[in-house]
């Protein structure tokens, strides 16, 4: 409008008048049944308002013609220029309105002689006037003034009177009039024809009028920017930007694509996927290289000057939006008309016709057109971006281009926080320039401060639908606006927040992000429209707190596909754990009531929205899942639904904004402010370098075609960090709670005097009761961290999984109480059984001790020491001389574990008989498993492609991986079978079911494509294993057997009876000797065992809160400190060994760290064990000391036993003091003081002999582990080996700390090669790794798959096992970094150990170790040095 020549008018008014001015140009320029104030006016509200700085103020208002003759008030465009306040007063204006003008219109009730003078100086002037009388009377004078001023000298000057007309009447005179005069000065071509607001500012400069023009900043931003855009001509504007913004031209395009295509790999019959990504990645680097010999151009290193000055920028910026847009829009209008000319004719097409190839070509063309020909300021800012992008990452940059470049994120920082919008997907490429965009938020971060958080607002809509309009109404922006696809990609601007909404609100800034129109018509025709629009939403939609979704009512086609778009971006963010709230605005609704009433309208789209769901649920393969909206996001039809009626009221280009409009734009505001206090309650909202990083993180899962398996991100990597902590932190807390009721309860069942059964039953009330308030506080806490941890939010999806693996440990636990419970009550009567045989040998030993000591005292002389010693031997033989052996029967073990094996295997009865005919079992045992030919069979796969003749054996490097399986899994049951009989209990028949059992899962579990293990491993191998079991069982048998063996427990006593025997008889006093005795046997071992029973609870509460990084805490941290341990020793067997026998490695390793972490000192006198020990000891002597200090029942303090039995009572939970063990020290204790007893007791307590025997443990650190009841080493890998599920392609264990989860998923997948994998053609090994194969179009066949291709990308559709495991698809180099780097250095080794070629095309995975350690700290959350 600056540069359009039209003409203009003036309205002044002298003196003062009846009627406003400015009310009756209102009306003139208004249709009769429209009227809009475009001037304020006195009889407005709040119009008469006193003026204080408006008079003197000359207002501009433009008529523009809709083109329509029956709605036009005037034909042609034309400027309104009014003069606020008396003309008279304000000289200068009038002059310099009277030199510009076409016509001046003067406004007047009556002439005096002092306004005559001042008419006469105004109608000197050429310019054609107009006198108009308002008032309804005029008086004599003023006809008189105006006759000697409407004198024929002055032929210009015309005079119109109101007179009697009425108001319409009149404003139609004046429409006449004015009408009349816009067609002569259209005619005109002097100095009153059209004129240009610019052409104005010499005029106003020769009278004096300062204009902005003049301002010294003003006049250079101006100088500068016409030195860029004065020359570039409007048919040159494609070859200027090919020019002078080379970055973003063909060489930006092709970048962008091979992004994509790394992305998304094409299929290649050639090549293998891993080399084609590698091609492209030095194609990338080619271009790059490209571009940067391009060198930056002369205009925009003169535009990046202009930015660094700070006063000058402002204006500088823009006189280039001004020149740019005046270059760009005659060409942009001519092929803008051709565009619409084509859509219109294709659309009256037939369907054919409509999508032929030549009306879609011609279509993109002139797309591409419009894209080339249009230059803005947007253009060079996004220039800025990708000159960054190229150079910061190179090395060969002069010192000048280095200057320029590192200040470009500052400077576009500072452009941000001054309002200035930056574009965060280039619309033209759909690419974000990542590192642009992340250095440019950065530098924003560093100026407003870490700490502040951001409101992040998104529109989404149709193309057209008013979504700039929307945000600019209501913020106050300047987004661009027009009717058709104005903005492309997407930009952002910040908002600040001041004074106390900053406090109230919670934030520092408001992040509005403005996208281009979904389902433009542009796109339409062209293939992949439907995943741009997908990709966009998705993007915007993740970053979002709020996202508004901008709606046409009239269009229900386009609003169905816009729904399934957002409600699919939607799903894409509740999976990856973000819920932006969503308010769906539906404009040009005509009745602004409609929200209340058109309850049946909101019905229908919540019908849509559930349709929409299920459609995009689909789709991302979550249809279980999703079955309606609500499943997606919480949603109000009252509250997330906005009838906005029309922004106009009348036809544009002449229409007011509707005030209706305005006043439902406040009230969303309003609500969205409202939304954004939630927020800040909630304490959701970002700060900029958590806005990064989800920028960073959604688009890189955007670009892969399955977007929630592919979806990584920091923030959420470390919210599920911080969950499986804690996780881990209750997981621990419960089982170290259930395993002290469980000693408690053993302890309780042990002690009692009562039925065993009858305390078992009421201790499993009692565990209900504690094991449901240990529950609800185990869910509580994780409640609690769900409320207040940081990003808690994020991962809201997993809250069910781990609330899931508390029920599951607290069931499974609750069944191993029980079991131990029985297993307590069976214990009990089976020792029950043996304290009656061998009280009822004790009493007779007693017995005949009794009538010893009364012979030996009836003789006559005095007995020595040696006489009593060989009186008490012949009684002692001759009393148990007659006592029977009753030790329960021997089990045949090796005739139970053949059963077992003919009850497992009864297909193979003849071939198990005739190899046990042969040799026994312990005999088959005693060899090594040599696995042959004759146990494995070549899979059917390889008959089919393979004819027999030839291939009909293994080759030698699949005879070896089958050997190492099979001494793996010997390894694995030959330590389940030591566990098992090294515990302190009779073998079971059970104990040969479960081993058998144990082989069978092994075996069932091995997959492998080319072979399998027959009947004849089966058997031999169970053979093996039951051999080796049969002499541990045994042996457990035998010391079980003596352990319950009355008679040797009687002789074990017999020194002590002797003594007795002989203190009686010498009449010593026995207080001292009974009370060490009692000690000695009976309290030591109780005290001792309670330690060790403890002691494995507490090294690994130890090691999980001081182990180096952490690396205890949950299962990522170990496998973090596993590699690093790797490194360290830098060996490729060890390397081998872990990835063939993972588990076994893990446990290995884990077992000797708390070996090492036991046996340090941390500069003590003793280990860490012992230390440990003497804590738990010094609590547990306490716990005695108070016992013995408490005052004893009457009934129980006047004899020996009494007091034992009240201290067994007092510390039943604690510990265990066997009653069979008590016989020699309650025998003939009448004589001894209770009390007196009582203070020995204390006083050997008080020694510190317990206390050096726990220091002796030191000396053998690995035995006393290994001797504990609890096993730290198992106790810790229960927690940290996760749920040891094995990926289907490369075998990586399942890194889920949790129990109970819905996918496995692991953050570094192996390379095929690491296992064998070798392609059948070349032999060489795989480099391939999971997540580069689940992107590309490669297929794989195996038994799973029934033998039939298919594609990787569809894994999930083989069966249950495969679509458990999430595999992110991921191209990059970085992915798996450490087993990149372990693959390229040992590629000779692991092609020699398993006889292939090595790898090719791995040159790119040379990396250095700086670079693998960054990115484990990255993808795995940690500090590195931290486990150091």
């Amino acid at each position: 409008m600056v540069t359009a020549r039209i003409p203009i008018f003036s309205f002044i008014r002298f003196g003062s008048c009846s009627l406003s001015k400015s009310e009756i140009l209102n009306k003139v320029l208004s249709p009769s049944q429209q009227h809009h104030n475009f001037f304020v006016h006195y009889n407005m509200e709040c119009g008469d308002l006193p003026h204080r700085i408006s008079d003197g103020l000359v207002e501009l208002c433009w008529y523009l013609p809709s083109g329509s003759e029956e709605l036009d008030i005037f034909p042609e465009s034309m400027t309104i220029l009014n003069l606020r306040g008396d003309a008279k007063e304000f000289q200068t204006q009038v002059q310099f309105l009277a030199n510009i003008s076409s016509a001046v219109f003067i406004l007047i009730d009556n002439v005096d002689s002092s306004l005559s003078k001042s008419l006469k100086s105004l109608v000197q002037s050429p310019v054609s006037t107009f006198i108009v009388l308002i008032g309804n009377s005029v008086s004599k004078e003023t006809k008189e003034y105006l006759k000697g001023i409407a004198s024929p000298e002055f032929k210009k000057i015309q005079i119109l009177s109101r007179g009697k007309r009425n108001s319409a009447m009149f404003t139609e005179t004046l429409r006449s009039t004015l009408r009349t005069a816009l067609e002569i000065a259209h005619q005109q071509k002097t100095s009153q024809g059209p004129r240009s607001l610019e052409e104005l500012v010499v005029i106003a400069r020769d009278m004096g009028i300062e204009t902005d023009e003049d301002d010294k900043l003003c006049s250079q931003g101006k100088a500068r920017s016409e030195n860029i855009y004065n020359v570039i001509k409007g048919e040159a504007i494609s070859k200027y930007r090919l020019e002078n913004l080379s970055f973003q031209g063909l060489t930006w395009q092709q970048i962008s694509k091979i992004e994509k295509n790394q992305c998304r790999p094409k299929q290649q019959e050639k090549e293998s996927t891993q080399k084609y990504c590698n091609d492209l990645e030095e194609e990338k680097k080619h271009l790059r290289n490209e571009q940067q010999e391009k060198g930056i151009s002369a205009d925009m290193k003169t535009f990046i000057t202009a930015l660094t000055d700070r006063d000058e920028r402002k204006y500088f910026l823009q006189w280039m939006k001004l020149g740019l847009d005046s270059r760009s829009r005659d060409t942009l209008s001519v092929l803008r008309e051709k565009y619409k000319a084509l859509i219109e004719k294709s659309q009256d097409q037939s369907t054919k016709q409509k999508d032929s190839p030549t009306n879609n070509k011609q279509l993109q063309e002139l797309d591409q057109q419009i894209t080339d020909s249009s230059l803005g300021l947007e253009h060079f800012m996004r220039e800025i971006g990708l000159i960054y992008e190229t150079f910061i990452n190179q090395n060969n940059w002069n010192m000048e281009e280095k200057c320029i470049v590192q200040k470009l994120p500052y400077i576009a920082a500072d452009l941000m926080l001054d309002g200035f919008p930056l574009e965060l997907i280039n619309g033209d490429v759909s690419n974000i320039p990542l590192q642009w965009i992340t250095d440019v938020l950065k530098a924003v971060e560093h100026r407003i401060g870490k700490g502040t958080r951001v409101f992040v607002l998104t529109v989404l809509g149709v193309q057209s639908t008013g979504k700039s309009t929307l945000l600019n109404t209501m913020f106050g922006l300047q987004f661009a606006v027009s009717s058709g696809r104005c903005t492309r990609g997407a930009f952002m601007q910040l908002i600040k927040i001041t004074g106390d909404l900053q406090t109230e609100l919670g934030c520092g800034y408001i992040m509005v992000i403005d996208t281009e129109g979904l389902k433009a018509p542009e796109l339409s025709n062209i293939d992949g429209s439907y995943d741009h629009d997908n990709e966009l939403a998705t993007l915007v939609i993740g970053l979002s707190d709020v996202t508004l979704i901008n709606m046409a009512m009239e269009n229900s086609t386009e609003m169905k596909d816009v729904l399934q778009i957002v409600v699919h971006a939607f799903i894409r963010m509740r999976e990856v754990g973000k819920r932006p709230v969503c308010h769906f605005v539906h404009q040009n609704v005509s009745d602004v009531s409609a929200h209340d009433q058109n309850i049946r309208g909101r019905k229908h789209l919540l019908e849509q929205l559930d349709l929409m769901t299920r459609a995009a649920a689909k789709m991302e393969k979550q249809d279980r899942q999703f079955t309606k909206f609500s499943d997606v996001l919480e949603y109000d039809a009252m509250e997330n639904n906005w009838n906005i009626p029309g922004l106009w009221h009348g036809n544009p280009p002449m229409a007011a904004v509707n005030t209706g409009y305005s006043h439902k734009v406040f009230e969303l505001k309003k609500r969205l402010f409202e939304n954004l206090k939630e927020k800040k309650n909630e304490g959701k909202m970002s700060t900029i370098s958590e806005f990064i990083e989800w920028t960073e993180s959604l688009w890189k899962a955007v670009k892969y075609e399955n977007f929630i398996f592919s979806f990584r991100n920091s923030l959420v990597a470390e919210a599920y960090k911080e969950l499986s902590v804690k996780y881990t932190d209750l997981e621990w807390e419960l089982r170290k709670e259930i395993h002290y009721f469980l000693e408690k309860a053993q302890n309780r069942i042990f002690n009692t005097k009562q039925d065993p059964e009858s305390v078992a039953q009421s201790l499993k009330r009692e565990w209900v009761v504690f094991i449901n308030e240990k529950k609800e506080s185990s869910l509580q806490q994780l409640e609690e961290h769900y409320s207040t941890g940081n990003n808690s939010n994020l991962v809201e999806k997993y809250r069910q999984d781990f609330v899931s693996s508390i029920d599951s440990l607290t069931i499974e636990r609750g069944m191993y109480v029980d079991r131990k419970c029985d297993e307590a009550v069976k214990r009990w009567r089976a020792m029950q059984k043996l304290k009656d045989i061998k009280d009822n040998y004790q009493n007779q030993i007693e017995e005949q001790v009794n009538k010893l000591l009364k012979q030996c005292r009836q003789e006559n002389r005095k007995m020595n020491e040696t006489e009593l010693e060989q009186a008490f031997d012949e009684m002692w033989k001759m009393t148990t001389s007659t006592f029977k052996n009753l030790q329960p029967p021997t089990v045949n073990i090796m005739k139970d574990m053949e059963v077992s094996l003919h009850q497992n295997m009864p297909a193979d009865t003849k071939f198990l008989n005739q190899q046990l005919s042969e040799k026994t079992l312990c005999e088959l045992s005693d060899e090594n498993l040599q696995v042959n030919q004759d146990h494995v069979e070549l899979c059917a796969f390889y008959y089919k492609i393979i004819p027999k003749g030839l291939i009909s054996k293994l080759d030698k490097k699949d005879t070896e991986r089958v050997q190492q399986l099979a001494d793996q899994w010997v390894r694995e049951c030959k330590q389940f079978v030591i566990q098992t009989a090294g515990q302190e209990q009779d073998y079971d028949s059970n104990h040969c079911r479960e081993l058998v059992r144990l082989i069978d899962e092994k075996i069932q579990k091995h997959q492998d494509q080319k072979f399998i293990f027959n009947k004849h491993f089966r058997a031999d191998f169970k053979l093996h294993i039951c051999g080796f079991a049969v002499k541990k069982y045994e042996e457990m048998q035998e010391r079980a057997q003596k352990r319950n063996d009355p008679l040797e427990q009687l002789r074990k006593e017999k020194a002590a009876y002797c003594q007795k025997f002989k203190d009686i008889y010498q009449e010593k006093d026995q207080t001292k000797q009974r009370a060490e005795l009692f000690y000695e046997n009976c309290l030591i071992p109780a005290i001792i065992q309670a330690v060790e029973r403890k002691l494995g609870l507490q090294i690994v509460q130890h090691i999980r809160h001081n182990g180096k990084g952490g690396k205890f805490l949950y299962r990522k941290n170990f496998q973090v400190a596993l590699m690093l341990h790797l490194k360290k020793m830098d060996k490729f067997l060890l390397y081998n060994d872990y990835i063939q026998q993972t588990e076994s490695f893990e446990k290995d390793w884990l077992e000797e760290e708390v070996i090492q972490h036991c046996a340090a000192t941390n500069d003590k006198p003793v280990s860490l064990l012992c230390s440990l020990a003497l804590d738990i000891l010094g609590e547990v002597i306490n716990r005695v000391r108070e016992a013995l200090e408490e005052r004893t029942p009457p009934i129980n303090e006047n004899s020996v036993a009494g007091i034992i039995q009240e201290f067994k009572e007092k510390l039943g939970d604690e510990i265990q003091i066997p009653q069979e063990t008590l016989g020699p020290i309650t025998f003939q204790s009448e004589k001894i003081n209770p009390q007196n007893f009582k203070q020995e007791i204390e006083n050997f307590i008080c020694t510190n002999d317990l206390t050096e025997r726990v220091k002796d443990w030191g000396k053998d650190i690995s035995g006393k582990i290994t001797a504990l009841p609890t096993d730290p080493s198992n106790e810790l890998y229960t927690m940290l080996g996760g749920c040891r599920e094995r990926c289907p392609f490369c075998g990586v264990l399942c890194d889920c700390t949790n129990r109970e989860h819905s996918q496995h998923s692991a953050i570094y997948h192996w390379s095929q090669g690491l296992n064998g994998s070798s392609c059948h053609n070349t032999e060489k090994l795989i480099a391939a790794n999971c997540t580069t194969n689940v992107t590309s179009n490669d297929s794989f066949r195996n038994g799973d798959t029934e033998w039939k291709w298919v594609l990787y990308k569809k894994y999930r559709d083989v069966n249950e096992q495969y679509s458990r495991w999430n595999i992110p698809a991921d191209t990059s180099i970085e992915t798996s970094a450490y087993w990149k780097w372990v693959f390229y250095k040992y590629n000779e080794d692991l092609a020699r150990i398993y006889t292939c070629k090595p790898a090719d095309d791995i040159s790119s995975w040379n990396l250095q170790w700086d670079d693998v350690e960054k990115d484990i700290e990255n993808k795995y959350n940690v500090n590195v040095s931290e486990f150091n």
